[in-house]
């Protein structure tokens, strides 16, 4: 064997000090850049998983949120509406009072005014009667106190004009 590697050339020797110095190279950069390179990658790869676990949760979360807000607003939807429709029952419960109540009002206002308009039409009926006793007295004393033969229509008038301008 010492005869082929001498044939070609090749110093065993040299070839085994540069196979220890390849095996100490090897050893050196195993222990201080291998090793040390793996374990960096080794944690980068973890915390890259628990980030992306991290996220998984994240978006899960974030799904469970939208569910419960999307319940939440439908939730609100419907108490909302439900409020609505029981506030419209209830104004127009209290729009039917209001309007019974202004009916009777303006009813017993309708009346009460053709009772007023009845006793003052009596009023003023009651007082051209009166009056008009005042003036047939007044006119039928002045004509008692004029002689009935002298009576005639002229003087009539004039007792009527007499007694129109005493009552003006």
């Amino acid at each position: 064997m010492k005869g082929i590697l001498d044939q070609l050339g090749v110093n065993w020797r040299l070839l085994l000090t540069q196979g220890v110095n390849f095996f100490i190279l090897l050893a050196v950069l195993t222990f201080l850049a291998y090793r040390p390179l793996i374990r960096i990658m080794e944690e980068r790869r973890k915390k890259i998983e628990l980030g992306l676990k991290a996220g998984e949760e994240g978006e899960k979360r974030l799904k469970h949120i939208e569910e419960l807000k999307a319940e939440k607003l439908a939730q609100a939807e419907r108490s909302s509406l439900s409020l609505i429709s029981r506030a419209e029952e209830k104004a127009k419960k209290e729009a039917g009072v209001i309007v019974k109540n202004s009916e009777a009002k303006a009813k017993t206002i309708l009346e009460e005014a053709v009772d007023l308009a009845q006793r003052k039409k009596m009023e003023e009926l009651e007082n051209l009667t009166a009056e008009a006793k005042n003036i047939i007295k007044s006119a039928i004393v002045k004509t008692v106190q004029l002689d009935p033969r002298l009576i005639d229509e002229a003087l009539i008038s004039r007792a009527v004009e007499t007694i129109k301008k005493e009552r003006v």
